[in-house]
Protein backbone atom coordinates (compact mmCIF):
# COMPACT_ATOMS: atom_id res chain seq x y z
CA UNK A 1 0.00 0.00 0.00
CA UNK A 2 1.66 3.29 -0.84
CA UNK A 3 1.04 6.78 0.14
CA UNK A 4 -2.03 6.39 2.74
CA UNK A 5 -3.90 8.97 3.95
CA UNK A 6 -5.59 9.48 7.03
CA UNK A 7 -8.83 7.99 5.88
CA UNK A 8 -6.96 4.93 4.47
CA UNK A 9 -5.28 4.05 6.95
CA UNK A 10 -7.71 1.91 9.40
CA UNK A 11 -6.40 -1.21 7.21
CA UNK A 12 -2.97 -0.25 7.15
CA UNK A 13 -0.91 -1.46 10.24
CA UNK A 14 -2.94 -4.43 9.71
CA UNK A 15 -1.86 -5.29 6.02
CA UNK A 16 1.33 -4.89 6.82
CA UNK A 17 1.69 -7.07 9.51
CA UNK A 18 -0.44 -9.60 7.75
CA UNK A 19 1.90 -9.50 4.67
CA UNK A 20 4.63 -10.48 6.40
CA UNK A 21 6.44 -13.74 6.51
CA UNK A 22 9.20 -14.87 8.94
CA UNK A 23 11.65 -17.06 7.01
CA UNK A 24 14.14 -19.03 9.37
CA UNK A 25 17.14 -20.09 7.57
CA UNK A 26 19.66 -22.56 8.39
CA UNK A 27 23.06 -21.94 7.15
CA UNK A 28 24.62 -24.98 5.43
CA UNK A 29 28.51 -25.48 6.34
CA UNK A 30 30.20 -26.14 3.11
CA UNK A 31 33.88 -27.91 3.66
CA UNK A 32 36.34 -26.21 5.51
CA UNK A 33 33.28 -24.34 7.44
CA UNK A 34 31.77 -24.86 10.63
CA UNK A 35 29.35 -23.49 13.24
CA UNK A 36 29.97 -22.98 16.93
CA UNK A 37 28.85 -24.96 19.79
CA UNK A 38 25.76 -24.19 21.52
CA UNK A 39 23.28 -25.48 23.63
CA UNK A 40 20.99 -28.20 22.85
CA UNK A 41 17.78 -27.72 24.77
CA UNK A 42 14.86 -27.03 22.65
CA UNK A 43 14.71 -23.62 20.15
CA UNK A 44 11.16 -22.66 22.10
CA UNK A 45 13.43 -22.34 25.80
CA UNK A 46 16.47 -20.66 24.06
CA UNK A 47 13.95 -18.38 22.25
CA UNK A 48 12.12 -17.81 25.68
CA UNK A 49 15.81 -17.21 27.23
CA UNK A 50 17.26 -15.15 24.37
CA UNK A 51 13.76 -12.60 23.70
CA UNK A 52 13.14 -11.67 27.78
CA UNK A 53 16.42 -12.88 29.83
CA UNK A 54 19.25 -12.08 27.18
CA UNK A 55 21.14 -10.00 29.89
CA UNK A 56 21.60 -13.05 31.63
CA UNK A 57 21.30 -16.06 29.11
CA UNK A 58 24.15 -14.72 26.97
CA UNK A 59 26.99 -14.82 29.72
CA UNK A 60 26.26 -17.55 30.99
CA UNK A 61 26.26 -19.21 27.34
CA UNK A 62 29.68 -16.84 27.54
CA UNK A 63 30.93 -18.65 30.00
CA UNK A 64 30.09 -21.73 29.13
CA UNK A 65 31.17 -22.03 25.07
CA UNK A 66 33.50 -18.84 24.96
CA UNK A 67 33.09 -15.66 23.25
CA UNK A 68 31.52 -17.99 19.97
CA UNK A 69 28.58 -19.38 20.74
CA UNK A 70 25.23 -21.05 18.42
CA UNK A 71 21.92 -20.54 19.36
CA UNK A 72 18.61 -21.30 17.49
CA UNK A 73 15.74 -18.26 18.27
CA UNK A 74 12.48 -18.45 16.89
CA UNK A 75 11.26 -16.69 14.05
CA UNK A 76 14.98 -15.81 13.04
CA UNK A 77 16.86 -19.38 13.15
CA UNK A 78 20.56 -20.40 14.03
CA UNK A 79 22.34 -17.22 14.99
CA UNK A 80 26.07 -17.34 15.78
CA UNK A 81 26.81 -14.79 19.05
CA UNK A 82 30.11 -13.15 19.40
CA UNK A 83 31.38 -11.30 22.25
CA UNK A 84 35.06 -11.25 21.52
CA UNK A 85 36.29 -7.45 20.62
CA UNK A 86 37.66 -7.54 17.48
CA UNK A 87 34.61 -10.27 16.38
CA UNK A 88 32.16 -7.87 17.71
CA UNK A 89 33.77 -4.91 16.00
CA UNK A 90 33.74 -6.70 12.41
CA UNK A 91 30.09 -7.44 12.56
CA UNK A 92 29.15 -3.94 14.28
CA UNK A 93 30.83 -2.04 11.80
CA UNK A 94 31.19 -4.16 8.42
CA UNK A 95 29.53 -2.89 5.84
CA UNK A 96 26.61 -4.10 3.21
CA UNK A 97 28.75 -6.15 1.38
CA UNK A 98 29.95 -8.38 3.89
CA UNK A 99 27.40 -7.93 6.69
CA UNK A 100 24.02 -6.02 5.71
CA UNK A 101 21.55 -5.29 8.48
CA UNK A 102 18.21 -5.51 6.40
CA UNK A 103 17.36 -9.25 7.13
CA UNK A 104 17.87 -8.98 10.40
CA UNK A 105 15.83 -6.13 11.05
CA UNK A 106 12.90 -6.90 8.43
CA UNK A 107 10.43 -7.54 11.38
CA UNK A 108 10.72 -3.39 11.97
CA UNK A 109 9.12 -3.54 8.37
CA UNK A 110 5.83 -4.91 9.67
CA UNK A 111 5.67 -2.45 12.70
CA UNK A 112 6.70 0.38 10.84
CA UNK A 113 6.50 0.15 7.17
CA UNK A 114 8.85 -0.40 3.99
CA UNK A 115 11.70 1.82 3.27
CA UNK A 116 12.72 2.18 6.93
CA UNK A 117 16.25 2.90 7.48
CA UNK A 118 16.62 0.23 10.21
CA UNK A 119 15.75 -2.46 7.30
CA UNK A 120 17.67 -1.12 4.28
CA UNK A 121 20.96 -1.46 2.56
CA UNK A 122 23.40 0.07 0.07
CA UNK A 123 22.46 2.39 -2.11
CA UNK A 124 18.91 2.84 -0.45
CA UNK A 125 20.01 3.01 3.11
CA UNK A 126 22.54 5.51 2.05
CA UNK A 127 19.91 7.73 0.59
CA UNK A 128 17.50 7.56 2.98
CA UNK A 129 20.10 8.23 5.80
CA UNK A 130 21.43 11.27 3.66
CA UNK A 131 17.62 12.25 3.49
CA UNK A 132 17.47 12.24 7.41
CA UNK A 133 21.22 12.70 9.21
CA UNK A 134 21.09 16.92 8.99
CA UNK A 135 17.82 16.60 11.58
CA UNK A 136 20.84 15.07 13.73
CA UNK A 137 23.74 17.40 13.22
CA UNK A 138 24.98 19.30 16.31
CA UNK A 139 24.30 22.97 15.61
CA UNK A 140 20.69 21.83 14.56
CA UNK A 141 19.94 20.00 18.28
CA UNK A 142 21.76 22.74 19.95
CA UNK A 143 19.02 25.18 18.54
CA UNK A 144 16.34 22.88 20.53
CA UNK A 145 18.39 22.56 23.83
CA UNK A 146 16.12 25.50 25.01
CA UNK A 147 13.22 23.64 24.37
CA UNK A 148 14.62 20.56 26.05
CA UNK A 149 15.07 22.35 29.23
CA UNK A 150 11.77 23.70 29.41
CA UNK A 151 10.18 20.69 28.48
CA UNK A 152 12.61 19.23 31.50
CA UNK A 153 11.53 21.79 34.15
CA UNK A 154 8.12 21.21 33.16
CA UNK A 155 8.34 17.58 34.17
CA UNK A 156 10.24 17.52 36.95
CA UNK A 157 7.27 19.92 38.69
CA UNK A 158 4.95 16.94 38.49
CA UNK A 159 6.99 14.58 40.61
CA UNK A 160 5.73 14.13 43.97
CA UNK A 161 7.71 15.01 47.19
CA UNK A 162 8.11 12.68 49.39
CA UNK A 163 6.47 9.14 47.63
CA UNK A 164 8.37 6.97 45.41
CA UNK A 165 7.36 6.67 41.88
CA UNK A 166 8.93 4.79 38.70
CA UNK A 167 11.53 7.33 36.69
CA UNK A 168 11.19 5.16 33.90
CA UNK A 169 7.68 6.07 33.50
CA UNK A 170 8.72 10.01 33.97
CA UNK A 171 11.41 9.64 31.30
CA UNK A 172 9.00 7.94 28.96
CA UNK A 173 6.55 10.74 29.30
CA UNK A 174 9.61 13.32 29.05
CA UNK A 175 10.91 11.58 26.20
CA UNK A 176 7.92 11.17 24.13
CA UNK A 177 6.69 15.44 24.96
CA UNK A 178 10.69 15.87 23.45
CA UNK A 179 9.65 13.96 20.23
CA UNK A 180 6.27 15.50 19.78
CA UNK A 181 7.55 19.09 20.48
CA UNK A 182 11.23 18.93 18.94
CA UNK A 183 11.00 16.07 16.16
CA UNK A 184 7.45 17.14 15.14
CA UNK A 185 7.07 20.58 15.95
CA UNK A 186 4.04 20.27 17.49
CA UNK A 187 3.06 23.16 20.32
CA UNK A 188 -0.68 23.23 20.35
CA UNK A 189 -1.05 22.14 24.20
CA UNK A 190 -4.61 19.77 23.05
CA UNK A 191 -2.52 18.08 20.11
CA UNK A 192 0.51 17.28 21.83
CA UNK A 193 -1.35 15.87 24.79
CA UNK A 194 -3.42 13.66 22.01
CA UNK A 195 -0.03 12.77 20.54
CA UNK A 196 1.66 11.31 23.04
CA UNK A 197 0.02 8.22 24.23
CA UNK A 198 -0.84 7.67 20.55
CA UNK A 199 2.39 7.90 19.89
CA UNK A 200 4.28 5.47 23.21
CA UNK A 201 1.80 2.68 21.91
CA UNK A 202 3.71 2.48 18.66
CA UNK A 203 6.43 1.22 20.44
CA UNK A 204 5.31 -0.07 23.88
CA UNK A 205 4.55 -3.69 22.82
CA UNK A 206 4.80 -6.96 25.33
CA UNK A 207 6.13 -9.80 24.36
CA UNK A 208 2.43 -11.23 23.88
CA UNK A 209 1.76 -8.79 21.46
CA UNK A 210 4.96 -9.04 19.67
CA UNK A 211 4.09 -13.31 18.77
CA UNK A 212 1.84 -11.38 15.77
CA UNK A 213 5.77 -11.29 14.04
CA UNK A 214 6.01 -14.68 14.69
CA UNK A 215 2.07 -15.41 13.57
CA UNK A 216 0.73 -12.79 11.91
CA UNK A 217 -2.55 -14.73 11.81
CA UNK A 218 -2.86 -13.35 15.71
CA UNK A 219 -3.65 -10.14 13.89
CA UNK A 220 -7.00 -10.77 13.74
CA UNK A 221 -7.44 -11.69 17.27
CA UNK A 222 -8.72 -9.85 20.40
CA UNK A 223 -5.78 -8.40 22.07
CA UNK A 224 -3.22 -8.05 18.82
CA UNK A 225 -6.40 -6.56 17.07
CA UNK A 226 -6.59 -4.01 19.82
CA UNK A 227 -2.82 -3.46 19.21
CA UNK A 228 -3.28 -2.75 15.70
CA UNK A 229 -5.76 -0.43 15.95
CA UNK A 230 -3.52 1.53 18.67
CA UNK A 231 -1.01 1.86 15.71
CA UNK A 232 -3.72 2.96 13.29
CA UNK A 233 -4.87 5.65 15.61
CA UNK A 234 -1.23 6.82 15.83
CA UNK A 235 -0.56 6.57 11.71
CA UNK A 236 -4.02 9.23 11.61
CA UNK A 237 -2.48 11.41 13.80
CA UNK A 238 0.61 11.49 12.30
CA UNK A 239 -0.81 12.01 8.43
CA UNK A 240 -2.99 14.88 10.19
CA UNK A 241 0.53 16.40 11.51
CA UNK A 242 2.10 15.61 8.02
CA UNK A 243 -0.58 17.02 6.00
CA UNK A 244 -0.83 20.49 8.43
CA UNK A 245 2.64 20.95 8.16
CA UNK A 246 2.49 20.74 4.33
CA UNK A 247 -0.20 23.39 4.41
CA UNK A 248 1.96 25.71 6.85
CA UNK A 249 3.35 28.51 4.37
CA UNK A 250 6.28 29.12 6.72
CA UNK A 251 7.87 25.46 7.29
CA UNK A 252 10.71 26.48 5.99
CA UNK A 253 11.47 28.82 8.36
CA UNK A 254 10.52 26.40 11.05
CA UNK A 255 13.53 24.21 13.36
CA UNK A 256 11.47 20.70 14.13
CA UNK A 257 12.54 17.63 12.11
CA UNK A 258 9.11 17.23 9.97
CA UNK A 259 9.30 20.81 8.21
CA UNK A 260 12.96 19.43 7.18
CA UNK A 261 11.85 15.79 6.11
CA UNK A 262 9.18 17.65 3.94
CA UNK A 263 11.84 19.49 2.07
CA UNK A 264 11.69 17.93 -1.80
CA UNK A 265 8.14 17.06 -1.17
CA UNK A 266 8.43 13.58 -0.35
CA UNK A 267 5.33 11.18 -0.42
CA UNK A 268 3.38 11.02 2.82
CA UNK A 269 4.12 7.48 3.02
CA UNK A 270 7.84 7.65 3.03
CA UNK A 271 7.55 10.62 5.58
CA UNK A 272 5.38 8.66 8.16
CA UNK A 273 8.24 5.90 7.78
CA UNK A 274 10.52 8.67 9.15
CA UNK A 275 8.74 10.00 11.94
CA UNK A 276 7.95 6.78 13.12
CA UNK A 277 11.78 5.47 12.86
CA UNK A 278 12.67 8.50 14.86
CA UNK A 279 10.22 7.66 17.28
CA UNK A 280 11.01 3.58 17.71
CA UNK A 281 14.47 4.30 17.89
CA UNK A 282 14.53 7.69 20.29
CA UNK A 283 11.72 7.41 22.46
CA UNK A 284 12.41 4.32 24.54
CA UNK A 285 16.10 4.24 24.21
CA UNK A 286 16.21 7.97 25.41
CA UNK A 287 13.82 7.07 28.72
CA UNK A 288 15.91 4.24 29.39
CA UNK A 289 19.32 5.34 29.42
CA UNK A 290 18.15 8.50 31.17
CA UNK A 291 16.70 6.41 33.85
CA UNK A 292 20.03 4.53 34.16
CA UNK A 293 21.58 7.17 34.49
CA UNK A 294 19.96 8.59 38.23
CA UNK A 295 19.85 5.07 39.15
CA UNK A 296 23.45 4.70 38.89
CA UNK A 297 24.25 8.42 40.59
CA UNK A 298 22.10 8.22 43.40
CA UNK A 299 23.99 5.17 44.70
CA UNK A 300 27.07 6.89 43.55
CA UNK A 301 27.07 9.69 45.97
CA UNK A 302 30.76 11.03 45.49
CA UNK A 303 29.80 10.85 41.70
CA UNK A 304 26.39 12.61 42.54
CA UNK A 305 28.42 15.34 44.37
CA UNK A 306 31.74 15.89 41.46
CA UNK A 307 28.18 16.46 38.55
CA UNK A 308 26.46 18.71 41.39
CA UNK A 309 29.75 20.67 41.50
CA UNK A 310 29.56 21.45 38.29
CA UNK A 311 26.62 22.30 37.27
CA UNK A 312 27.72 25.79 36.41
CA UNK A 313 30.03 25.22 33.89
CA UNK A 314 28.76 24.55 30.75
CA UNK A 315 31.35 22.21 29.28
CA UNK A 316 31.93 19.56 32.38
CA UNK A 317 33.76 17.16 31.32
CA UNK A 318 32.74 14.79 34.03
CA UNK A 319 28.95 14.82 32.74
CA UNK A 320 29.94 13.19 29.73
CA UNK A 321 32.10 10.47 31.86
CA UNK A 322 28.45 10.02 33.71
CA UNK A 323 26.58 9.70 30.75
CA UNK A 324 29.66 7.29 28.75
CA UNK A 325 30.03 5.22 32.11
CA UNK A 326 25.91 4.62 32.23
CA UNK A 327 25.71 3.21 28.97
CA UNK A 328 28.64 1.14 29.23
CA UNK A 329 27.58 -0.70 32.50
CA UNK A 330 24.00 -0.67 31.67
CA UNK A 331 23.78 -0.38 27.79
CA UNK A 332 20.33 0.32 26.29
CA UNK A 333 21.12 -1.40 22.84
CA UNK A 334 22.37 -4.81 24.05
CA UNK A 335 23.45 -6.47 20.60
CA UNK A 336 23.23 -5.73 16.66
CA UNK A 337 22.48 -8.17 13.93
CA UNK A 338 23.85 -8.95 10.80
CA UNK A 339 23.82 -11.91 8.09
CA UNK A 340 26.82 -13.23 6.46
CA UNK A 341 26.62 -12.79 2.70
CA UNK A 342 30.26 -14.57 2.46
CA UNK A 343 31.48 -16.88 4.67
CA UNK A 344 33.66 -15.23 7.84
CA UNK A 345 36.18 -15.78 10.26
CA UNK A 346 34.57 -15.40 13.64
CA UNK A 347 35.74 -16.94 16.75
CA UNK A 348 37.85 -19.58 15.19
CA UNK A 349 35.18 -20.76 12.77
CA UNK A 350 34.90 -20.35 9.35
CA UNK A 351 31.14 -19.37 9.61
CA UNK A 352 29.19 -20.25 6.02
CA UNK A 353 27.43 -17.24 3.94
CA UNK A 354 23.83 -17.17 4.92
CA UNK A 355 24.26 -17.28 8.99
CA UNK A 356 22.51 -14.54 11.21
CA UNK A 357 25.30 -13.09 13.10
CA UNK A 358 24.59 -10.83 16.47
CA UNK A 359 27.30 -9.03 18.27
CA UNK A 360 27.10 -8.43 21.57
CA UNK A 361 27.96 -4.84 22.76
CA UNK A 362 26.79 -5.53 26.39
CA UNK A 363 29.57 -7.91 26.28
CA UNK A 364 32.45 -6.01 25.49
CA UNK A 365 31.19 -2.96 27.58
CA UNK A 366 31.73 -5.32 30.64
CA UNK A 367 34.83 -7.76 29.80
CA UNK A 368 37.20 -7.31 32.17
CA UNK A 369 40.05 -8.28 30.02
CA UNK A 370 39.49 -5.12 28.23
CA UNK A 371 38.52 -2.56 31.56
CA UNK A 372 40.48 -4.10 34.23
CA UNK A 373 38.89 -5.78 37.54
CA UNK A 374 36.81 -3.12 38.31
CA UNK A 375 35.06 -3.41 35.22
CA UNK A 376 31.49 -3.79 36.86
CA UNK A 377 32.14 -0.54 39.38
CA UNK A 378 30.37 2.94 38.38
CA UNK A 379 33.56 4.45 37.81
CA UNK A 380 33.06 7.59 35.50
CA UNK A 381 36.48 8.87 36.14
CA UNK A 382 37.78 6.18 33.85
CA UNK A 383 36.39 8.27 30.74
CA UNK A 384 39.04 11.47 32.27
CA UNK A 385 42.11 9.02 32.07
CA UNK A 386 44.15 9.00 28.95
CA UNK A 387 44.17 5.40 28.44
CA UNK A 388 40.45 4.92 28.01
CA UNK A 389 39.71 1.71 25.70
CA UNK A 390 37.25 3.52 23.65
CA UNK A 391 37.75 0.96 20.94
CA UNK A 392 35.51 -0.90 22.60
CA UNK A 393 32.46 1.26 23.77
CA UNK A 394 30.29 0.70 20.76
CA UNK A 395 26.38 1.95 23.17
CA UNK A 396 24.94 2.80 19.75
CA UNK A 397 26.37 0.38 17.42
CA UNK A 398 28.41 0.95 14.70
CA UNK A 399 29.32 1.70 10.70
CA UNK A 400 26.93 2.78 8.16
CA UNK A 401 24.01 1.62 10.94
CA UNK A 402 25.25 3.58 13.62
CA UNK A 403 21.86 4.84 15.75
CA UNK A 404 21.18 8.14 13.79
CA UNK A 405 20.00 9.62 17.01
CA UNK A 406 22.82 8.72 18.76
CA UNK A 407 24.17 12.66 18.81
CA UNK A 408 20.56 13.54 19.68
CA UNK A 409 20.35 11.08 22.55
CA UNK A 410 23.66 12.45 24.21
CA UNK A 411 22.52 16.04 24.50
CA UNK A 412 19.12 15.38 25.90
CA UNK A 413 20.77 12.92 28.53
CA UNK A 414 22.98 15.80 29.57
CA UNK A 415 20.07 18.71 29.40
CA UNK A 416 18.01 16.00 31.69
CA UNK A 417 20.58 15.47 33.80
CA UNK A 418 21.65 19.31 34.66
CA UNK A 419 18.28 20.39 34.41
CA UNK A 420 17.11 17.57 36.98
CA UNK A 421 19.86 18.16 39.48
CA UNK A 422 19.03 22.16 39.77
CA UNK A 423 15.83 21.59 40.01
CA UNK A 424 15.27 18.72 42.71
CA UNK A 425 17.45 16.50 45.38
CA UNK A 426 16.32 13.28 44.67
CA UNK A 427 17.07 9.65 46.80
CA UNK A 428 16.74 6.11 45.27
CA UNK A 429 14.15 4.21 46.80
CA UNK A 430 16.73 1.44 47.94
CA UNK A 431 20.10 1.12 48.13
CA UNK A 432 20.83 -1.78 46.27
CA UNK A 433 21.55 -1.38 42.77
CA UNK A 434 18.29 -2.85 40.75
CA UNK A 435 18.90 -5.44 38.32
CA UNK A 436 18.49 -5.83 34.79
CA UNK A 437 15.78 -7.05 32.92
CA UNK A 438 14.70 -6.93 29.01
CA UNK A 439 11.79 -5.61 27.77
CA UNK A 440 11.60 -6.53 23.97
CA UNK A 441 14.70 -5.44 22.54
CA UNK A 442 15.51 -2.88 25.28
CA UNK A 443 17.18 -3.17 28.87
CA UNK A 444 15.59 -1.58 31.57
CA UNK A 445 15.85 -1.44 35.58
CA UNK A 446 13.80 -3.74 37.31
CA UNK A 447 11.79 -2.14 39.34
CA UNK A 448 11.72 1.16 37.17
CA UNK A 449 14.11 3.02 38.58
CA UNK A 450 12.10 4.25 42.10
CA UNK A 451 13.14 7.19 43.38
CA UNK A 452 11.82 9.79 45.86
CA UNK A 453 12.24 13.57 45.78
CA UNK A 454 13.99 15.02 49.16
CA UNK A 455 13.51 18.52 48.17
CA UNK A 456 12.99 21.07 45.52
CA UNK A 457 15.78 23.47 44.74
CA UNK A 458 15.58 26.78 43.55
CA UNK A 459 17.12 26.17 40.16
Amino acid sequence: MSNPTATSLRTYARDRIMGWRPTIRHAAPQPGEALPPGPRTLGALQSMRVWGARNTYFPAMQQRYGDTFLLRVTPIGQIVVVCGLEDVRKVALGGPDLFPIGENNSMFEALIGKRTVLSLDGAEHRAERKRIMPAFHGERIAAVVTAMEELTAQEVMRWPIGSDFSLVERMQELALRVIVRVVLGVEDRARAEALAPALRRMVDYSNLELLMLVWPQLARLGPWRKAIAGLDHADDLLCAEIDRRRADPDRHQRADVLSMLLDGDPDDELVRVELVTLLAGGQETSAMAASWMFERLLRHPGALARVRAGLDDPKDEYRTAVINETLRVRPVVYNVGRRATAPVELGGYRVPAGTFVWASLAAIHRDPRIWGEDVEEFRPERWLEPDVPSRAFLPWGGGAHRCLGATFAHIEMEVILRTVLRHVELRADQAADEPMVMRNIFALPKHGARVRVERRLGG
